[in-house]
């Protein structure tokens, strides 16, 4: 597209820049995403020029950037908007009670650090000690980070039952981090679920016995499990006088799973968050 086919003045980067409170850079970024292009982008010399219309999309960008929306989320809200505003109007609402959840979720972080800080031996978890029985389990493991946790244990969780057929599971479903999984680190992490005699690894599942051992961990509630507050039950249980006083042993922390996420609510017990450990320390 030329100047010509736009009727109304174009705004140069600089001066739209100027106008909407993006810096340039942002626009930038904003053209490459596909959010925010430019109207015009000159050949010969690749100047960028904007329309006074595209004001208010950035507005709505910048507005959105502030509350910490990431791009994605932000484009569609905005391809909604132009379609259905009430399926705008929804998606906001939605990332309101995630983003209060979130909140909520970093407020249960803090205040277990306020706890150590004024009382280093006290916590808001009840740490406990319990054994374990050797298990036969199925076993997927993957690498991966944060973001893709939900839909690799939605898709074990499918092959777990499938594999099974009529067969009841022999066990809870565990989540084993071998490895800190976030949005830096991928892991791995793998998953198991106990099965019986009767059933033989495939292409994707493997089978195994899981080893009889002893394990400190504290229950926690769906509020208590979302991130970061998972965080200080991690913490509590890695730091606990139950943890310290044993031998370390060889194998991974754990989330030992009550209930399905989806058929809880926050108040409800979901996992045992849970530190395996060896025999009782030998005093120095």
């Amino acid at each position: 597209m030329t100047h010509q086919d736009f009727p109304e003045q174009l705004l140069s980067i600089g001066e739209f820049s100027s106008r909407s409170r993006l810096t340039p850079k942002a626009l930038r970024l904003y053209d490459k995403q596909g959010l925010l292009c430019p109207a015009v982008v000159n050949p010969s010399n690749g100047y960028r020029y904007y329309t006074t219309e595209q004001l208010d999309t950035a507005r709505l960008i910048g507005l959105l950037r502030s509350v910490d929306m990431s791009l994605r989320d932000i484009a569609g809200l905005i391809t909604a908007s132009s379609e259905n505003r009430q399926r705008a109007v929804d998606l906001l609402d939605q990332f309101l009670v995630d983003l209060e959840a979130r909140h909520s979720s970093r407020r249960l972080l803090v205040r277990h650090v306020h706890t150590i800080l004024r009382e280093k031996e006290h916590t808001m978890f009840s740490i406990n000690v319990r054994h374990v029985e050797a298990q036969r389990v199925m076993s997927i493991q993957r690498r991966l980070h944060a973001s893709e946790t939900d839909a690799f244990i939605a898709e074990a969780k499918t092959a777990f039952a499938a594999h099974l057929g009529d067969a009841a599971p022999m066990g809870p479903f565990i989540a084993v981090f071998h490895g800190i999984v976030d949005h830096e680190h991928d892991g791995p992490l793998e998953v198991l679920q106990g099965c019986g005699e009767d059933i033989s690894p495939t292409d994707l599942i493997g089978v195994r016995t899981e080893p009889a051992h002893d394990e400190a961990y504290t229950t926690i509630t769906k509020a208590q499990w979302d991130f970061p507050a998972i965080l200080a039950a991690y913490d509590a249980v890695a730091c606990s006088p139950e943890v310290s006083s044993r031998t370390a042993s060889e194998l991974s922390c754990r989330e030992v799973y009550l209930a399905e996420p989806e058929d809880i609510g926050d108040d409800d017990l979901i996992c045992d968050v849970a530190f395996p450990i060896g025999a009782q320390a030998r005093p120095v």
